[in-house]
Order: structure tokens, then C-alpha cells, then sequence
């Protein structure tokens, strides 16, 4: 059986006490002073949409904290396309009761306004969704196809996250 010192051991204690809560990095974000992201969000289940949605919030705040600007855009589109309505009266939805609503718009509103994110939502899920443009919050821009403007994002350099 090894047997170690109470010098070493209690070294090894102090050692991984003072580690606790200190993140490890590799070096990622050295020299990074922007963060461009399309995150890609097609779920229509509120618990998970919510989950993600804060994640991302958490993300922008971490990286400012860090000194990074987020430059993020939120492309909703799918049955995700209903959490960016006033109400799902009048849609496809209507049947759906969105009991966190109000959180999942404060969120977007927030990450909207100092959060350095765009939301855009695809005209083509708001057809199939029965969505009119008067119901989208104004948080949100409605573009013809949202696929297309993640394609020039991507191009334009902006990592890739899809949200599921």
C-alpha cells in the first residue's frame, strides 16, 4: 500500500481548495473582443425553449463579463414561431396554453435591448403557424426565410448553433 506524507497530502488539499471555483481555460478567448452567433431555434416545446433561451442569455452576460461583445442572432422559426406572438389566440396555437410567457418575452426583450442580440422570426413559419405580423412583439423582426439569413451570416463568419 503507498503511503503518502501529511505534507503531501495536505498540500494537495490547499492545492485543489484554492482551484475550486477558478475556471480552467486553454486559452480560448484570449485576444477575442466579439462573439458572432446565429442560434437556430425551432422548438416548440416551452420548457426546453425557455431552458435554451436562458442558456443563451447566461452566454451573452458571461462573455461581457469577460470583456467579449455578443453579437448574437436568434432566428426563430418552426413552432418556435409562437413564442414571439402577443397571444396565440387566432393562430395554429390556440389550443396551447404558454404558461411561462411572460418570462420567455422579458428574456428576449432583454436580450433584445442590452443583450446584444437581433430576434428574427421566418414569415414562412408565421404563415403555417396562422401568425398575422400585428401578433409578433416588437422585440422581434420578421424576415421572409430565415434559413437564408443564417446562410449569410455563416458566411459572414458567425458560428453555427443550432438549438433543440
Amino acid at each position: 500500500m503507498m503511503m503518502f506524507s501529511k505534507a503531501v497530502i495536505g498540500a494537495t488539499a490547499v492545492t485543489m481548495a484554492l482551484t475550486i471555483g477558478v475556471p480552467a481555460h486553454a486559452g480560448d478567448f484570449d485576444g477575442a473582443t466579439e462573439a458572432k452567433v446565429v442560434w437556430d431555434i425551432t422548438t416548440g416545446d416551452e420548457k426546453v425553449f425557455n431552458d435554451r433561451l436562458g442558456l443563451i442569455k447566461a452566454t451573452a452576460d458571461g462573455l461581457q463579463k469577460r470583456g467579449i461583445k455578443p453579437d448574437f442572432v436568434l432566428i426563430i422559426h418552426g413552432p418556435a414561431a409562437k413564442f414571439v406572438t402577443r397571444t396565440v389566440e387566432g393562430t395554429k396555437f390556440q389550443k396551447e396554453t404558454i404558461a411561462g410567457i411572460d418570462k420567455i418575452h422579458a428574456t428576449m426583450n432583454d436580450l433584445a435591448g442590452s443583450g446584444g442580440a437581433k430576434i428574427e422570426v421566418c414569415s414562412i413559419a408565421m404563415h403555417r403557424g396562422e401568425i398575422k405580423n400585428d401578433n409578433v412583439m416588437p422585440f422581434a423582426v420578421i424576415e421572409d426565410n430565415v434559413w437564408e439569413n443564417s446562410i449569410i451570416l455563416q458566411n459572414k463568419g458567425y458560428a453555427y448553433m443550432p438549438v433543440f
